[in-house]
């Protein structure tokens, strides 16, 4: 049996092992750190080490290194130049953590003006990574602040050297211009750029009403010349199909009177073969009477015209030599 003096000695040993763990656990802490986390932890105010995840024991000596950070949310009516509502909303903590996934990184919108002199408003927006948590608590401060503040000092840089058409039509080129230029800035401070985007790109309303103005004017630019040359091809249209048939009823023309000459030509060629013919058989039948057949073809075409002359006019008087050589011939026959 335990007595009363062995009872207290119990409760003491307990209580001053109590006492020693308590004295322990200050001395000694006990860390746990997530995946994807990481802790930079101080001794004597120097740089001991990085603590990766997993469970961890701090020294009586050892300081967690926090890391300056700032968590922005941004809020905007859609209609900013309209309205006038612009909330960006910046939290500023000593984060003992650091997170080393990639993470998205917000801006509010900036005021830049283009090399043609007109003011816009950009919203950038970056996806990042830290890859060198050491390097993002020793070399910089506020490495948001400067990220942020480079983002914006580069963008002006980059969009003042450009006018508004190229602005709006180069969004692509504005973001790997802008990528290029901070990629190295940000590996010094232990911070990898791995896509910045520009959102949005807002010129004043009346800016936008002058694009819009200037857009309508262009579609009736377009659709009058598409009228004018639709009208143009219309009457070259009429005016070559106008051409062709004239040619088409020229040669059609041409061709009947190619046709009606030589329907004629072989016309008078049969009459002639025809009067030859005659002549030739009237010649065989004169032979005879000792008549050349020109001079019979002139008696007869003389005494044809005398008939005609006769049927034109009541009274014809004619004087006609006896002698003639006509009236001989006629007159053996």
């Amino acid at each position: 049996m335990l007595g009363p003096a062995d009872i207290a000695l119990i409760v003491l040993a307990g209580f001053v092992g109590l006492i020693l763990l308590i004295f322990i656990y200050n001395l000694f802490s006990i860390i746990i750190v997530e995946k994807g986390t990481c802790v930079i932890v101080e001794r004597c105010g120097k740089f001991h080490k990085k603590l990766d995840y997993g469970i961890h024991i701090l020294g009586p000596l050892d300081k967690i290194k926090p890391l300056l950070w700032r968590y922005t949310t941004t809020y905007y009516d859609s209609n900013i130049y309209s309205t006038g509502k612009h909330n960006f909303k910046v939290e500023q903590k000593l984060i003992e953590r650091i997170d080393t996934r990639e993470s998205l990184m917000d801006f509010p919108l900036q005021s830049i003006i283009t090399r043609d002199n007109v003011k816009i408003k950009v919203h950038p927006m970056l996806i990042y990574r830290i890859v060198d948590p050491i390097r993002a608590v020793y070399e910089v401060y506020d490495l948001a602040l400067c990220v942020e503040k480079l983002i914006q000092t580069t963008l002006r840089s980059i969009i003042g050297d450009m006018g508004l058409d190229d602005t709006l039509a180069s969004r692509e080129e504005i973001n790997k211009t802008l990528s290029l230029k901070i990629s190295h800035i940000f590996l010094n401070w232990g911070f990898k750029l791995e896509k910045v985007e520009i959102l949005e790109i807002l010129p004043s309303p009346t800016i936008q009403e002058a694009m819009h103005k200037q857009i309508s004017a262009e579609r009736v630019r377009r659709a009058t010349i598409i009228a004018a040359e639709g009208f143009r091809e219309q009457t070259k249209t009429e005016a070559e199909g106008d051409c062709q048939a004239q040619i088409s009823i020229s040669k059609g023309k041409q061709q009947v009177l190619i046709i009606s000459a030589r329907a004629q030509a072989e016309s008078k060629i049969i009459q002639a073969q025809a009067e030859a013919e005659s002549i030739k058989i009237i010649g065989d039948a004169l032979k005879e009477y000792n008549i050349e057949p020109t001079q019979f073809i002139i008696g007869m075409k003389y005494i044809n015209t005398i008939k005609d002359m006769a049927k034109k006019s009541k009274q014809v008087l004619l004087g006609l030599p006896y002698s003639s050589q006509i009236m001989g011939s006629a007159k053996k026959l």
